[in-house]
């Protein structure tokens, strides 16, 4: 590596609150700074296919009155410099060696900078399809002189059959100075589940409530903890617990036996690894982000999506098979051990260096 090797991270907004395909990015940048490249990130204030709240003009003036200095939900190295643009065209992007993009708009548009802005990654953290606009998508994976970077196997097939270019895959890494066993896995109450709250559909929250309500009629000791970056769902039960942006996600991992995701789709999965990282039984929806760890009674169980009553069938197993439950928990956290930073950036350093 050239230490004045410069790298630009292209991210779609500049969220506010928690968003994993955004600390991928941004746990790439930090690392990558501390190996010595120098490292800048760019937010688009305008990208298109993009649904916005505010007018144009009221997010241009907020840009520029806040800067960098609010709602700093991550920890950035020293060195990293970043900077708002109105769009992501020639003209306002910075110069680089190497400029990486996520989602598939941004990617089009960043595809379009000449060469000067460096040598093109695309970051693909998940089939985004769910906004419509397939053609486009698929246009993302076959832009000119782009290398693609996928999070998971069944996107390396998925991408591979709209694109000849290079395909290469990182699974994501987990930080395990973070996320790690605190509390025994054998220690833990059976009866406790914890799950993430999401309004967005395809997170599937409503039928984790739903399973959870049926678990309570069974198991009337069902203690529940609910985490998510909105405010709590309406009419939540005195038996659920809900926290909004927790600072310490690995002490509410350790708290629980139990993790659950009713996704309809994933990228990854990264909450799911987290919570297998702190000692958690996994119970999901068989879904591809999900298979990339999730192997039915060998490292979590799977249940149909949209299922609410397999869900809670599922999950009452585990509590009232305890022995299974620490089994599985164990081997779960075993397996996903090999989901490390370490790994992931050690192979996107080889890419730039080759593409260098």
């Amino acid at each position: 590596m050239n230490i004045d090797t410069k790298i630009n991270f292209i991210l779609p907004f500049k969220p506010r609150r928690p968003a994993g395909g955004f600390r991928v990015m941004y746990e790439y940048a930090n690392r990558l700074a501390k190996k010595g490249y120098q490292v800048h990130l760019t937010f688009p204030v305008r990208t298109p296919y993009m649904k916005y709240r505010l007018p144009y003009f009221v997010r241009r003036v907020l840009s520029e009155l806040e800067g960098f200095s609010r709602d700093r939900w991550f920890e950035f190295e020293e060195g990293i410099t970043m900077s708002y643009v109105p769009e992501v065209k020639d003209k306002y992007v910075v110069d680089a060696d190497v400029v990486i993009a996520t989602w598939w708009s941004t990617v089009l548009e960043m595809g379009a900078l000449n060469e000067k802005k460096g040598k093109k990654i695309n970051l693909i953290q998940g089939f985004e399809n769910w906004e419509g606009h397939e053609d486009l998508l698929y246009s993302s994976y076959n832009m000119k002189n782009t290398t693609n970077i996928v999070v998971a196997s069944y996107l390396k097939k998925r991408v591979a059959l709209y694109t000849d270019n290079r395909i290469e895959l990182i699974e994501n890494g987990v930080d395990s100075t973070m996320y790690h066993v605190r509390i025994p896995i054998e220690e833990r109450k059976p009866e406790t589940v914890a799950m993430m709250y999401s309004i967005q559909e395809i997170k599937g929250s409503k039928y984790g409530l739903e399973a959870l309500a049926i678990v309570k009629e069974r198991i009337p000791g069902l203690e529940v903890e609910m985490f998510g970056i909105s405010s709590a769902p309406e009419g939540l039960p005195y038996w659920i617990t809900y926290h909004r942006d927790p600072n310490d996600l690995c002490g509410l991992y350790n708290r629980n036996a139990i993790f659950i995701s009713n996704s309809f789709t994933e990228g990854f999965g990264l909450v799911s690894v987290e919570s297998m990282f702190c000692g958690c039984a996994l119970v999901c929806t068989d879904i591809e982000g999900h298979q990339e760890y999730a192997f039915d009674s060998k490292t979590a169980l799977l249940t149909d999506v949209a299922n609410p009553f397999q869900m809670a069938d599922r999950i009452c197993y585990l509590i009232e098979n305890n022995e299974y439950r620490i089994n599985l928990a164990q081997q779960g956290n075993y397996y996903v051990q090999r989901f490390s930073w370490e790994n992931s950036i050690k192979k996107i350093e080889d890419i730039i260096n080759n593409i260098l």
